[in-house]
């Protein structure tokens, strides 16, 4: 799955999902990344961030997958199944999906996400469901979708702000979140999809936030792998001249 985008006029393009093995001349002189690969081949005078994911195997059948789960995350899936509080949609409307994240994002001092970033990726290659509540969404999971490698990767998760001082709300929504994740398996094994990518795994994180999230993530008994990013010398050159004008800014 190929992402092209702009920076300051400088074109840049990321390969998600696709291991390379011999890059062209124009990969190594561009700003170039391979993003979430699974094997440690390394492609020729590019640089490696290695990191760690979760991965959910949606190849066995769907009662396998769930029972695999803790009891207690299958309980939560099913209270919020037979409570009914929550309307899940599988088609979710960009429209609707950007004032959500965007409101959440503020909160954590994370960047935006505007249609540019929606084109970028492409329609073909990105999914959104959402947990909807009187009509909005109040949760939303954003996937990336290489039907080519069988994979789907959950890019971004939100959350609604709007009821932060609601405790039951709140612990609704958490039962929400679950279903809307095993809801998302399901969906996206009956398309032929056999890896459900948790979007990474921080290790080793003192950051309460990241502890939380990796909590989180381990409720669903996923397999812990190695990740790799591999970045050519212009994408590390371009990165880290947007680290500083973000410290400059800060």
């Amino acid at each position: 799955m190929r992402v092209k985008s702009n920076c300051y006029g400088i074109p840049i393009q990321k390969y998600y999902f696709t291991q390379p093995q011999h890059p062209n001349w124009h990969d190594l002189l561009l700003p170039t990344a391979y993003m979430d690969c699974y094997s440690p081949a390394k492609p020729r005078l590019f640089n490696t961030e290695y990191r760690h994911t979760l991965l959910t195997d949606l190849t066995p059948d769907e009662t396998s997958i769930f029972q695999n789960f803790p009891k207690d995350t299958r309980n939560q899936i099913r209270r919020c199944e037979q409570e009914q509080r929550f309307t899940l949609n599988l088609n979710t409307p960009l429209e609707q999906f950007m004032p959500l994240y965007n409101a959440f994002a503020q909160t954590r001092g994370l960047s935006l996400f505007t249609e540019a970033d929606a084109n970028s990726i492409g329609r073909n290659n990105y999914a959104i469901f959402s947990a909807d509540y009187a009509g909005s969404p109040v949760i939303c999971h954003f996937y990336l979708i290489s039907a080519a490698t069988s994979c789907t990767n959950l890019l971004i998760s939100a959350s609604s702000q709007a009821y932060k001082h609601d405790p039951d709300m709140r612990r609704a929504m958490g039962f929400a979140n679950r279903c809307l994740h095993w809801q998302g398996m399901c969906h996206f094994k009956k398309a032929g999809f056999r890896t459900y990518d948790w979007g990474g795994y921080v290790e080793n994180t003192n950051d309460p936030i990241m502890q939380g999230i990796n909590r989180f993530k381990r409720t669903f008994n996923g397999k812990k792998v190695p990740l790799y990013n591999y970045y050519s010398p212009a994408y590390g050159f371009i990165e880290l001249a947007r680290q500083k004008l973000r410290e400059l800014r800060a």
